[in-house]
Order: structure tokens, then sequence, then C-alpha cells
């Protein structure tokens, strides 16, 4: 008993330690009033859990305390078989528990809905987010500019970013703003964020989506609304470098530059092996394919910004997917005109679908 006892309290120790010196505590240390909702949402519930665990825990120590085979003066009550008093406690409480986090979870899944717009006196900036392989990309349609693993915005401004991939299904995470939110292939989600103060936050894929998945990261930056003017004037102007020295400036966001931001999804070895071992037409096929694809990066694509972008890229992107259902091929740049169409009857709708899913929220509140 006490090895264990002197065991648990080294490792608690040790937890707390590495927590304090260097651990990463965003989750707990949120910048925005989404992560920090989501934050106190979870610290609620890790309080009410514990109401029942640390009582556990104490009573498990004690009993076995009390009645060790050393003390004499412990009762003894063999023909001991119920007791309504501890039914009542050992029921009664967690069903309590049960129910206030049942609660908590209704309250909080419809209050921090990531479609539902966030209440501001600003005007939100739209932001969209494509998921390429492996890298973010994010277009500013208002702007009409487009940056790789960069998210630049104002302070104490909402963001809403609509999000889809161009491969695989993906996760898209801002631990210090906000919960995740998937990003799908012939799909558009929504997720909306806000900064309260200036700084730099970490964002990256969480869902793992190939060899490469783990250089799927960048930099989230909030900014004043006179530094994010100079920056958008900046990339327009294609002198981008001159706000980020390391960012790589460049003209257009076409179909033509987009198709070169794919990256392999296997790495040198794989492929190697594949044209090494090729004997069928199949195999020599693949292997030819790999060849021309590339190995996958081994360090995050470079920030790039884009002093301009073809319109209707993010929603080509999307029909590209979808051109099965639709018996059409959306594989080609779509039409400015059609593409602004298409993207106000989507942004109508979408808003038509917020306003109904959020007046039940807002009538439970």
């Amino acid at each position: 008993m006490r090895q264990t006892i002197l065991a648990v309290l080294s490792l608690s120790t040790m937890a707390a330690l590495l927590t304090g010196c260097g651990g990463d505590m965003v989750l707990l240390n949120s910048q925005g009033p989404v992560a920090e909702g989501q934050s106190n949402l979870m610290m609620t519930a890790i309080y009410l859990m514990l109401l029942v665990v640390i009582p556990s825990i104490i009573m498990a120590l004690w009993f076995g305390w009390k009645y060790r085979a050393s003390n004499k003066d412990a009762d003894y009550k063999p023909t001991w078989a119920h007791s309504t008093a501890i039914e009542i406690v050992v029921w009664g409480i967690p069903v309590i528990i049960i129910g206030i986090l049942a609660w908590l979870t209704w309250w909080g899944s419809h209050k921090y809905d990531p479609y539902r717009p966030l209440e501001s006196e600003k005007a939100p900036l739209t932001v969209q987010v494509i998921a390429e392989q492996f890298k973010w990309i994010f277009i500013y349609p208002e702007q009409n500019i487009a940056t790789v693993n960069e998210l630049r915005f104002p302070e104490q401004t909402p963001v809403s970013l609509r999000l889809t991939s161009n491969f695989t299904m993906n996760s898209f995470f801002i631990p210090a703003l906000s919960g995740q939110i998937y990003a799908m292939a012939g799909m558009q989600t929504h997720l909306n964020i806000l900064a309260d103060n200036t700084g730099e936050f970490r964002g990256f894929s969480s869902n793992y989506s190939g060899y490469g998945f783990s250089q799927m990261r960048f930099r989230a930056h909030s900014v004043t609304d006179a530094q994010f003017a100079e920056w958008v004037s900046a990339v327009q102007s294609g002198n981008g470098t001159s706000v980020n020295p390391v960012a790589v400036q460049k003209t257009v966001l076409d179909q033509a530059e987009f198709a070169t931001l794919r990256d392999g999804n296997r790495s040198q070895k794989q492929i190697d092996a594949m044209v090494r071992n090729a004997r069928t037409d199949l195999e020599k096929k693949l292997a030819e394919t790999a060849l021309k694809e590339g190995p996958y990066k081994t360090q995050p694509h470079p920030v790039t910004y884009y002093s301009s972008v073809e319109p209707g890229l993010f929603e080509s992107v999307i029909h590209n997917y979808m051109s099965n259902y639709h018996g059409a091929d959306h594989s080609a740049p779509v039409e400015a005109a059609a593409s602004d169409a298409v993207a106000h009857d989507e942004a109508a709708a979408s808003e038509a679908h917020v306003a109904v899913e959020h007046a039940t929220a807002s009538q439970g509140e």
C-alpha cells in the first residue's frame, strides 16, 4: 500500500512539474470567446465528475485502512446486506450529476455551434479555406487575395470561415480560438472565430490524412485594423514580403497554379521501391504516376501570398467532387458571372439554414 501511494504521488508531482515547465496549456489559455466558452464547459464537466471521483478515491483508501487485518476494533457485521441511505447516495448523486452534464451538453452544443454567427458590432471577415495535400489555402474573396499556410485577420472582428477539402477529409484546428471543424471534399462546413487581442496562434490539422499531415500546420495572426489593411494592400500590390519577409509573393492563384500545390503522398523510399519492383504494366503506370507526383514534403510549405485569385476557385473545388451527382464536368474553370451567382445562392441558403437552426436554439436559452 505504501509503495502504491508513493508511486501515485510521484507520478502526479512529475505530471504537474512537466505541465508547468513548457507544457502546452493552450486549451486552458483561450484567446477568444468561442474557445473560452468551450474551455469553461470542459472545466465545469471535470469539476462535476470530480465530485464522484475524489470521494470514491478517499473512501477506497479509508475503507482499506479501517478494515485492515491488524485493526481489531473495526466493526464486523457478517449479516449486513442493505442500507437505504447508501443506495440513495451512490445512485442519487451520480444521477443528478449526469442530468446536469446532459443539460450542459445540450446548452453548449447550441451556444457554441460552429455555424452560429458571433455577435459583434463589426461586420464579419469571410475567408474560404481549402485543405490541400498537405497544406492550408486561405482565400479572401472580398479582398481578392489568397495565402498558403497563413491566416491573418483583425482583432475583435468575427471571422467567418468556409471550409472544404481538395483531398481526403481533414480537420481544421486553432486551439486558442475555437474547437476543430472537419473539411470534407464536395462539402462546405462553417466555423466562426474571434480573437480578443492581437497575437499569433498555432493552427494545424488534427486529423491524420497521410504521411505528410504532420507538416500541415500554419500560423494565425490577429492584428490591428490598420495592420490588416496595410497587409492586404501590400499583398494586392505584390509586395507582401514587406510585411512578412520570409513569405513568398506570387501573382495569381488560378487553376494552373492551384494544381501545382498538390504534394505527393509517398516518401522517396516508397517511390524508389515502386520503380524498382514494377513488373506489370499496372505497376509501371503507378510507379510513373508516383514519380510525377514526387514525394511528400518533409517541411511545411512556405507561407505564400497571391495578389489575386481566379473567380470561383473555391466553388470549383467543391463542384469537382459533385460532378457525378449533377451529371456535368465542373473541372474546367468556373466563369466569373456563374460563380458569383452560385456563391450568392450558397451564401443565402447557408445563412437561411443558420437562422432556422439558431432561432430554435435561442428560444431554449
